[in-house]
Order: structure tokens, then sequence, then C-alpha cells
């Protein structure tokens, strides 16, 4: 077994994607609202198992959304990582909400974000996992330390 020096970084960088866009806190909360509303609509209509209406409404996407917002905000970061086909995710929960005829809010919110995150275009972000948590490549090493090694 091989002893992992000190300098290295516990979790492999992710090669740069083009796909990743940074997105604000408030449109992190505008996100899980529209995909919470998604998921219930499906619920309420359908008698399909969970795990599929998981991932029709996109819903299984939030936890991971929640854990980006908080290292972000460990770090005193504004901007968490989201990957193109996770915004697909949100446009199949904008769908649903039409399809379904969901709560207005939530699906004129779900149009704004699909405008904002395509006017924002997606550009070229180092990305990498820290303690299973997509991060952008340079936020996970302005944490200190300490608050690194937190489980």
């Amino acid at each position: 077994m091989r002893r992992r020096r000190r300098d290295q970084p516990s979790e492999p960088e992710i090669p740069p994607s083009p796909n990743a866009i940074a997105i604000t806190p408030r449109e992190v909360g505008a996100l899980i609202e529209v995909m919470e509303h998604a998921h219930n609509c499906i619920l309420e209509l359908s008698d399909t198992d969970g795990d599929t209406l998981a991932r029709a409404s996109g819903s299984e996407l939030i936890p991971s959304l929640y854990a980006r917002a908080g290292f972000s905000s460990i770090g005193g970061r504004g901007s968490i990582p989201l990957l193109a086909e996770e915004v697909g995710l949100l446009e199949a929960a904008v769908i649903n909400l039409e399809s379904y005829q969901g709560n207005e809010v939530a699906l004129c919110a779900g149009y704004q974000l699909l405008d904002d995150f395509a006017n924002r275009g997606s550009g070229s972000h180092p990305l990498r996992y820290v303690h299973g948590i997509l991060a952008f490549a340079g936020d996970a090493q302005d944490v200190p330390a300490a608050q690194q090694r937190l489980p």
C-alpha cells in the first residue's frame, strides 16, 4: 500500500469542463424550489415509483445542491458549480410543471433560471471533488484545513 504525500490532494481534480457554469446561492434556492414543485406535481398525478419520480422531476439533484452551497459558504464563495446535464434536469422540471399545471410562480422562476443560465453560457472551470462534493478547484484550496477535515 502506497502512502499519500501530504502535499498531494486527497481527491483528484476533474479535468476542466466546458459544461460547468457558476450559479449563486439565490439561484440554487430557486432551482430547488422549481424541482420540489415539479416533484410534488408528478407525485400527485402519477403512480410511478419514487426513483423514477426523482429522476423525472430533478429532485435527486437537491441534496447535492445543498452540499455544494454549504461548501461554497464555508469558503466564503458566492459561486456554486452547476453542470450542463444538471441544467437539463431543470428543463425537465419546467416541462413537468407545464404539463401537470404546476405552480405558476415556480414555472416562471424555472423559465427565468433557464434564460439566465443560457445567457451566462458555460465556461471552462476547473472542478474537483472535495469530500465528495463538487466544487471549483480554486475554492477547495481556500477553505482552512481544519474545516476541510470535518466529516
